[in-house]
């Protein structure tokens, strides 16, 4: 009879112990199932607009620093936002034409924001080819602390500025100006890069002249480019916190 008891007994201790098993079993799925849920909700993220922006910034091929800002030179004058949609990969959220900011006149070139970094990549990857005649120079170019952007409409113009804000003005052009002071250089910088630097918008170097302290002859940071005629030095200042 003890023996029966006994065998009761322990029969209801692992029935209860099943029972605490399944519980702790259940609860564990709940949080797995509730973990499951929330995995996809955080990868497909959107904004206010509806817009996807989860990895809009993600390295790939050809872009390992995500960069979807991108600098475009050499355009034809009679490009508009259609037509470059049409020719570029991807798709095109921004754009801001690069005019001056006196007369409005366009300089042939833009700064676009692009939806993702694999369509910046191909976009970027596309450099020299013809665009209605002209070859165009696409490059990366991440905005810079301070920049605004992208700007708050969708296609703007003006000054080579991202946004109208957070880069030092630039102080009145003399008539006839071809010459601009440049500042906050990296000290690896030379005649080389300064050149391809402004042949990103058409503007051909003369003249390069570096500062250097007086004393230990250490460089500045900072120096004087000179340009064969003041169309250029405009383009080029179009480049301003760039």
């Amino acid at each position: 009879k003890h023996k029966e008891e006994k065998t009761k007994k322990s029969e209801k201790s692992d029935e209860k112990g099943d029972n605490d098993k399944a519980g702790s079993l259940a609860e564990n799925s709940s949080d797995n199932d509730a973990n499951d849920d929330e995995g996809p909700a955080s990868e497909n993220a959107e904004d206010s607009s509806g817009n996807n922006t989860e990895g809009k910034n993600k390295p790939c091929k050809g872009n390992p620093q995500g960069v979807t800002r991108l600098f475009i030179g050499n355009l034809p004058f009679s490009v508009d936002e259609s037509s470059l949609g049409a020719f570029l990969p991807g798709k095109i959220t921004h754009i801001k034409w690069i005019t001056d900011k006196e007369t409005g006149k366009f300089y042939g070139s833009a700064f676009i924001e692009m939806d993702n970094s694999i369509s910046a990549a191909e976009a970027v990857a596309m450099s020299g080819e013809k665009l209605i005649g002209r070859p165009i120079k696409i490059n990366f170019a991440p905005s810079r602390e301070g920049d605004v952007w992208p700007p708050v409409k969708k296609v703007v113009s003006g000054g080579g500025q991202a946004g109208g804000q957070g880069v030092k003005a630039m102080s009145a052009k003399p008539d006839g100006c071809v010459k601009l002071f440049i500042g906050n250089l990296s000290y690896d910088i030379d005649d080389e890069g300064i050149t391809k630097f402004f042949a990103n918008v058409d503007a051909e170097v003369k003249a390069v002249r570096w500062l250097h302290h007086k004393e230990s002859g250490d460089f500045k940071g900072c120096g004087y480019v000179e340009f064969w005629n003041p169309e250029a030095c405009e383009k080029a200042a179009t480049l301003n916190g760039k």
